[in-house]
This record gives C-alpha cells, structure tokens and sequence, in this order.
C-alpha cells in the first residue's frame, strides 16, 4: 500500500478557552466533591516535605497531591523529576542505571545530577541525555559520581522538584513543555559551578558535541541508543543559557580534564561537556534554561525562546505556570475520597498523563521514524509508545477524558507509518526498538477506532493500514518487525515457537521465542480489529477477524496436570504443531510465554469468555480454577490484603503460578469473574490489588511502563475497565470513591455517585443505573457514556444474598465467539382456514440445531392475502412454534411468505447471531360448510301498477360507511368482531324480514285493488 501524508486543515484548539472552562468547572466540582485543604507537598510520602511547603494549598491544588516518588523503588523504575503533561522535558535526578531501578532510587540518598529526558516507568535504562550537575569544588565535576543528598530535604509536587546536596547547593526544577528549568541556589563562593555531561547518559551514549555561544549560551547535542538490550541511534539537541553571564568557562574531553576557555569539543564517543563557573559570594542563585529539540539546535533554541522568553521567565513564574497546568489537567476528574485516597488516585492520574510525550517543536517540526524532519501543521506530534502496555487501559483512558489529544496522538501514530514504513511495536522517540511480543500496535489502533478519536480526515487510510498491519508480513527494508509470521498465523492458527537457546529465529525475534506469548496477542489483536469494524458497521470485514479471536484455543493442552488437581493450560506449540509441554511454572526461555508463566497466560482471553469456560471443563470448573488462582479463600478471611499465593511483584511473574497484579498479562483477571456469574469476587480481588498502591516510593505494584496500571488504577477506582479493546465493553466494578466527576473536552460530564464507597474494603453492587436507568448487566458500552452520562452505584459492604450480574444473560459476553445460528424454518402441514373466517394456525416451526430456542429471541412477520402480519411466537419442544392469524375469502391454497429476524439485544461490537431468514408456507382456504340462504318463492303479485308507498328499500340503509370491516373482521365502528355464529343468526335475520316486507306489499297490493 502507497501512503501519502494528508493535508491536515489546522484546528483551532481554544486553549484559553479551555482552561476558563475547566478552572470554573474545579470551583463547582469542589463543592460538590467537599476537598477539603492539602498540604502543599505530598507530606503523606514517605519523605519529608520541603521547607517552603507548609501552607494550606487551595481546595483545587491538585499537583500538590501528587507524589512523584511513588514507584521509585520496587523495580517501579518511575522519575520524581518535574515535568508537563505530555512534556517534551523531563527533567529529573539521576543515580543509577541498573534494569531494578533504571534512573533514580529514593533509598540511595545521592544523585549524579539532573538530565533532562526519562521514560516514565518502563523495565529497561533509557535516555538521560545531558546530565546537569552544580557543585564549589575548585575543580568542576567532569564525570557522573553520587553526591550525597542533606537527609530530609528533598521533595516534589507534579511539576516540581527540590532537594538540597551536601556541599549545601540546592537544586530546583521545573519545566515548560520542552524547556527545563533550573535553579541553584549556592553557598557563597568564588568556584560556584554546573557542568553539563554529554558524554554520559542512562544507556549508550555515543558522539557529542558542545559549543559556547557566548557567556550565557550553551548549546549542543548527544547521541544515544542501547534501549533494552539494543537499539538504534537518536540524537537530542539543547540550548541553554544562564540568567547571567559565566565568570569563566570551558569544556572537558576524553581524559576529562577540565579546559577553562576553550569554546567547543565535538567526540565521536566518550566523554564531553562543558563547565560554568559563577561567583556567588553575592548573588547566590543561578537559573538555567534549557530547551531541547530532537530536530535540530535551531529548534531547541527556538523552543526556549517561545516558552521562556529570550531573557527566561523567572524560575519562579515558570513554576507557578507549571503547577497551574498540571491543575487544569488533573482536574478533569474530580473525586470526593479520603484525602490518602485522593493522594493515591491523582499521583496515579498523573502517571497516566506523561506519555506519549510530545515530539514536535513550537514550529511543528519534528523528526520521524525514518529519522527525516517533517512538519505537524495545525496538531502536536507525539512519540514514544510502549504498545504492548498501553492499549490495554491508557488509551482508553486518553480517549475518554483528553480526546483532542487522543486525536492528535492518533494522528501521530498514522505518521510512524506513513514515515516509518510499517505500524510500531515499541518506539523510543524516532527509533523503533522491536521488543515485546505480538502485534499490539494492532489492538491500540482499533481501541481508537471504537473510541472515535481517529479524524476523519484520515479514517479510510488508517483503517486500510489496520487490517494490512494484521494480515501481511512487512516489506524488507522498514525497522518495524510487524507479524512476521503473518501467513502462518492465518493458515495454523499459532505462532510457532522457535527455542531462544537454539540458533534460529528464537534468537533472533521475540515473536518466534515467545510463540506462545504471540499467538495470545495476535488473538486479542484480531478480536479488536473485528469489534471495532462491527462497531463501524464493516460486518462482511469483522467476521475473518472475530473467527481468529479465538485462535488462543489452538493452544490449549487438555492433558497436563496443574497444582490444585485441575487440568489443562495453555502452551506454546511448535512449528510442527506439537505442544511444548513444560512444568506450570517453567522460565521463560523454555516456556515461550513473556513475561509471565502458563498459569497468568491462560486468562489472556478475554475476548473469548465461551470459550474459557468450554476448555476449562464448564462454568464450575472454571470458577474453581479462578478460587484457587486468586487465593479466594484467603482473600475471604482478610479481605483487602494480598493472599501468599500472589506474586510478590517486580519479576516474580517468571516463576510464580498466583496471580500477579502487577504486569499487564493478567491486567484484567479480576473481571472474569463477572464472566461466570458471580461478579462480587471481582471487588474481592480489587480491593486487594487497589490496597498496592501507596504513596511511598515503593507504592505500586511493578512498572506502570508509561501509564498502563496508573489508568488502570484510574479506571477501576472509578467503578469500570475497558476489558477488550476495540469492543467499548466496559466491565464495571465497585467503585472507591464516593463520588466523581470527570469533565470531557466539550464540557459535558460523567457524574459517577458510590455512597458507601470505601478505600480499603471490598464493597459489592448490589444494583447500578447507567444514565438513570437500572442495569442487571455486569457491563456497559461506550455510547452510555462517551458523550456524558452517570453511573449511580447502590452498595453493599456484604455480598451475601446479592443477585446483581449473576444471570448468565447479564454476564460479560464474548466479542471473539459472538453467537452465531443458523435458523431452519420448516413450514407446518395441513394448515387450513375457512373461506371469510378469521382463525389462528400454526404455520411454521424455527430451530437452531443444538442451540435451544429459548437462547435465540427471534420476531417474525408472513405475507399473506396481500398484507403484511406479525406472527406469534412460542417455545415449545425446543423450537419456536410461529403462528398466524387472518383470513381469506378466496377458496383454493395460498401462501404465507415467512421472515425471522432475530430479536437478540446485541452490543454493539457483534453481529446479531443470524441474519434475516425467509420460507414459504401453503395454506388452504376451503368453503364454508354453513348451507346457503334461499329466498321463498313469493305468492302471485296482485294487479296493479305497482306505485305504492313501500319505496325502494334504500332509504333507511344508509351507505354502509359506518360498520366497515376491519382487517380481521372486526366492525370498526363497534370493535366486534364478527365470528362465524354471528354471521349466520344475522343472515337468517335477515331473511325473514325480507320475507316480512314482502309479504305485506302484497297485503297493500289487494287492498287498494279492491277500494278501487
């Protein structure tokens, strides 16, 4: 397929606007949420807060209940530094680059210094470019070592980071969109000075360069790679400058000496920088601005000076405009919670807002995945996405509560492969780095395509882009790795395993050495591109797609036994179809499963709940499998706190057959329980995995890898799960707060009330309204709420006696194994009606082969005597019994042509289980068996003319417009229906009175013959 970039008509995004509306929308949520005043810092973390922060921060300070801290530790990987939502920048301390704690860690009480690009919580080092560090030696720092940290003084809001160094410096930081912002504050000295290191980054750095400009400009650039055990190379540019000019400086090179007064130093690899050196003994502060641009130096100073001014905003102001910004943002959903609940939901909303991060300059340059520049006209482009993670909850939640952005991430993604030749698996700013199994990019585009966030103006290229990125593998030449095994995939129904610890494609391609892991991906993948396309009404396009949503099923082996006595599971099958049959439990270099072991695999299908169950032996079997995988029992006895049986966290999930709440496999496990009736366990489960996250710096449960559990956490808090992309089934759940309000793009809200909610309890429903309409489905769809609505929850602190959601018709349904019938209409024999009698008959029967009847709600009509009837339906023996009622009044066999539609409720992600289907029954009409009325013969007529007074009988008649038949017969005037005795006592009526008026017409005849 031949793309071409599309003309984009630039949008007028209102942003003054915007930010009026949402500030008086924080003032009327605050009331109705009852905030009550926080600290200005997180003061609940566990690090103390800064000295500045001890005043009341107003009602609608959302920012200062953000704990940047939080997942700092645990192998959580996330960065306490300041940035913007989406920012460009993220400026952040740095002391390690390990794969447990890939940038900062809380717990080491030191830093190297502050560098201006990280990757919000993903498992491998990554960026780190142009690592900023203050000191007073005499000699300046030259090379990356831990400075220790004044016990008690770091700390940080959304948008801002403080702490103070031993040698008595302290730092600040904050940010505009591609600025970071710095201010240090220096005892008094002579040698006050800040390096800036290009030749050390959080991975591979490769060449650099720096450059003087003048006595307050530094500008220059770095390359890096290595992301996750490799990846391409990136170059990011900078331009700084001083808020004053240098006393001295210069640069340092491969043997890091310093070298005052040399102006540049360009290396193809090693060490580089350049040194500032300020005298303090007066003034004390020093603010550096620094604008950063992947296109070019030009676009990094142009970005400063757009967003700082040429002579720098005071840090102070930058600062103000930060926090407000993150205020406007996080206040799209305001919540009335405990105040730990509400430090716990908005550090977590927060998380959710940082990526995908902007990747075009304030001219809208930006460079691509072919590494070319391009221009984003009228929207922002965004890069870095980690697609295997986010589909599953961030960008549901994007497209919720952020759609124009939502758009213009969309937009973004169709430029990757427009300029990149192919969709992305995972992409690092302009490189793409492969890893991760699947096909997520897939999955993430039809969640979009269900969400309504892809424009219009580039829907028909997108949505070709989506079914070839599914069914073909990707041309020599382009970075992208695509489904490589496309064909086979199509043909076998699995993607074969290939052993990493063989020489082959095992070694060579996640796909092959996590076949197992692939074929489940590839499954979830097509059973969205097939949802989204029946949401679309592409229903011919939506069937080879929804079919192959339950491909997973080729990996199930009945015959290994698991703990627990249960059999059956999920494994990785080889290119010769034969399963790789080993222990439950086996590594991953064995199994083929990524990331997680055959037990949390196995219920990686959600989009196929029928089937689940079918393989696991039925509804018991699977709720049984469920009990044991969850710890239910032990869950029960003390509810709230995660069961022994769970994986402890980090990278547990290698060895542990428990569920493990923290990796995005089994992300939606607890909501299978609402697929089997008994949706109360979901809450049980919820409250556990909810009760993880803390605002400590080992609160979290594992990476959030760029915003995938903090939306997760977001969503579920708030009562619901989107539980298979490109559907708009949303699973619900008992919320955890209260109250909540979430304001959209265009002003309308979704008003969600919980009373009773609690934070670290289960509470159970025990009945919902969707838009004020009581709901016993366990789900709702994106249309109750996409343009505002409400979700009112009535709960329970008990789930005993509660019958919400528990009918097998209000479970969650299967997108994958939409039911599908074929109805066999076959006509009733010996039908007969009598010639002007209405009567009821039996004209046909529906079955749908071993489906019974009762499961497939049909309607159905006959045309018959030239008009259209609706026929009655019953269920009986099985089958529908379809019958008919009318009419004829013409003698000889006829037909009823038949139409059955089914009358099913279905979502809107699935076809109706059958289409319209059509048969044709004969009917006879005999005579009736009433013999007829004969008129007697009259007597002779008397002589006469004839002339009399007994007129011509039409006088009283009238026309007869007043008792007209209706169509059954009925008198329409009166409402009676004629049935057949009545017919004939009228007739015999009738008769007689003839006979009556004849005769005396005679009478009269013979008495004026004889007056005469």
């Amino acid at each position: 397929m031949s793309l071409a970039p599309v003309p984009h008509r630039p949008r007028e995004r209102a942003r003054g606007k915007r930010l009026g509306r949402r500030l008086g929308r924080r003032s009327a949520a605050s009331v109705t949420a009852s905030v009550t005043a926080v600290l200005v810092a997180a003061a609940s973390f566990a690090l103390p807060v800064s000295a500045t922060s001890a005043t009341a921060a107003p009602a609608d300070d959302y920012s200062s209940l953000v704990n940047p801290f939080v997942g700092t530790e645990s192998e959580g990987n996330a960065y306490p530094g300041a940035t913007r939502p989406f920012g460009m920048v993220q400026l952040s301390p740095d002391n390690t680059n390990s794969y447990q704690s890939t940038s900062y860690s809380a717990d080491l009480g030191s830093v190297w210094g502050f560098s201006h690009r990280h990757i919000n919580s993903a498992g491998c080092p990554a960026a780190g470019e142009v690592l900023v560090t203050p000191g007073i030696a005499e000699v300046p720092r030259t090379t990356r070592s831990l400075i220790p940290i004044e016990e008690g003084t770091e700390s940080a809001e959304a948008g801002y980071y403080a702490v103070t160094l031993d040698d008595g410096v302290t730092a600040e930081l904050t940010a505009t969109e591609r600025t970071g912002v710095h201010r240090y504050t220096f005892p008094a000295s002579q040698t006050s000075a800040v390096s800036f290191n290009v030749g050390q980054t959080l991975r591979d750095a490769g060449a650099s360069s720096v450059t003087w400009v003048d006595d307050h400009t530094l500008e220059g650039w770095v390359d890096n790679s290595g992301f996750c055990g490799g990846s391409e190379e990136s170059r990011y540019f900078f331009s700084a400058q001083f808020d004053r000019p240098t006393s001295s400086s210069g640069i340092w090179s491969a043997d890091g000496a310093h070298q005052p007064g040399v102006a540049s130093n360009e290396v193809a690899g090693g060490d580089n920088g350049a040194v500032a050196v300020f005298d303090t003994t007066d003034d004390a502060d020093v603010e550096i601005s620094v604008g950063v641009s992947f296109v070019d130096v030009d676009g990094a100073r142009a970005n400063r000076v757009s967003e700082v001014g040429e002579n720098a905003t005071p840090f102070d102001e930058v600062r103000a405009a930060t926090k407000s910004a993150w205020n406007d943002q996080l206040g799209s959903i305001a919540i009335t919670a405990s105040e730990q609940t509400k430090r716990v939901f908005y550090t977590q909303l927060y998380k959710s807002l940082l990526s995908p991060t902007i990747g075009s300059d304030v001219d809208g340059r930006y460079r691509g995945m072919d590494l070319a520049v391009h221009v984003a006209d009228g929207w922002t482009y965004h890069q870095t996405f980690s697609l295997w993670d986010t589909y599953r909850t961030q960008a549901t939640l994007h497209g919720l509560i952020e759609r124009d952005r939502a758009s213009d991430i969309v937009r973004s993604m169709y430029q990757h492969r427009i300029e990149g030749g192919w969709l992305p698996r995972w992409s690092l700013g302009p490189v793409e780095t492969n890893i991760m199994a699947g096909d997520p990019a897939s999955a993430w585009v039809a969640e979009n395509f269900a969400l309504g966030t892809v424009p219009d103006d580039i829907s028909d290229e997108l949505w070709d882009v989506l079914v070839e990125n599914a069914t073909t593998a990707p041309p020599e030449g382009v970075a992208s790795v695509g489904r490589q095994s496309a064909d086979f995939w199509i043909k076998n129904r699995h993607i074969p395993y290939y052993s990493e610890n063989e020489p082959g494609l095992g070694q060579q391609f996640e796909e092959y050495r996590h076949g197992g892991s692939s074929s489940l991906e590839f499954s979830i993948s097509d059973a969205a591109i097939g949802a989204a396309a029946q949401r679309m009404g592409k229903t011919e396009e939506a069937a080879p797609f929804l079919e192959r949503g339950r491909n997973w099923q080729r990996l199930w082996n009945p015959d290994v036994a698991l703990s627990g006595g249960f059999t059956g599971i999920v494994n990785a099958v080889t290119p010769e179809g034969e399963f790789v049959t080993t222990g439950e439990n086996a590594s991953v270099q064995e199994s083929g499963f990524h990331e997680g072991t055959a037990w949390q695999y196995q219920w990686m299908a959600n989009q196929d709940f029928a089937g689940l169950q079918d393989v696991m032996g039925g509804t018991d079997q699977m709720l049984s499998r469920l009990d044991f995988y969850f710890g239910m029992d032990e869950l029960k006895s003390n509810p709230g706190v995660s069961p022994t049986h769970w994986a402890p966290g980090g990278s547990t999930y290698y060895t542990s057959i428990g569920y493990n709440p923290g990796n995005e496999p089994t992300i939606m496990n607890p909501w299978l329980y609402s697929s089997v009736g008994q949706p109360a366990k979901v809450n049980d489960v919820l409250a556990a995995n909810l009760n993880r996250f803390g605002t400590t710096p080992g609160g979290g449960v594992g990476n959030d890898d760029l915003g995938t559990l903090a939306s997760w956490y977001v969503m579920a808090s708030l009562g619901f799960a989107p539980v298979v992309p490109g559907s708009g089934m949303f699973a619900m759940n008992a919320p955890r707060v209260e109250q909540a309000t979430i304001t959209l793009d265009d002003g309308n809200t979704i008003d969600i009330t919980a009373p009773g909610a609690s934070d670290s309890q289960p509470r159970y429903i025990e009945s919902v309204s969707v838009d004020g309409v009581d709901t016993p489905r366990t789900w709702f769809d994106l249309d109750d709420i996409k343009a505002g609505g409400s979700l009112d929850f009535t709960l329970a602190s008990s789930s005993d006696g509660l019958a919400w959601g528990t009918e097998k018709a209000n479970r969650l349904p299967s997108v994958a194994a939409p039911q599908r019938v074929t109805p066999q209409i076959t006509p009733a024999t010996g039908g007969e009606l009598t010639a002007g009698t209405a009567k009821v008959l039996d004209v046909a029967t529906v079955a749908f082969g071993d489906t019974a009847a009762s499961e497939v709600p049909i309607t159905a009509t006959a045309s018959f005597g030239g008009d259209l009837h609706g026929l009655q339906v019953r269920e009986q023996d099985g089958a529908w019994v379809l019958s008919l009622e009318a009419k004829s009044d013409s003698v000889g066999t006829q037909t009823a042509a038949i139409t059955v539609t089914s009358a099913a409720d279905v979502p809107r992600f699935a076809p109706t289980p059958f289409e319209p289907a059509t048969a044709e029954a004969s009917i006879a009409v005999v005579a009736g068996s009433t013999p007829p009325v004969t008129d007697p013969e009259p007597p002779t007529e008397p002589s006469g003319d004839g002339d009399g007074n007994g007129g011509d009988g039409a006088g009283n008649g009238g026309d007869g417009s007043d008792t007209a038949a209706g169509p059954n017969g009925d008198l329409a005037s009166t409402g009676f229906e004629i049935v057949p005795g009545l017919l004939a006592a009228l007739a015999a009526l009738l008769a007689g009175a003839l006979l009556m008026v004849v005769r005396r017409r005679q009478v009269r005849a013979g008495t004026r013959r004889t007056e005469s």
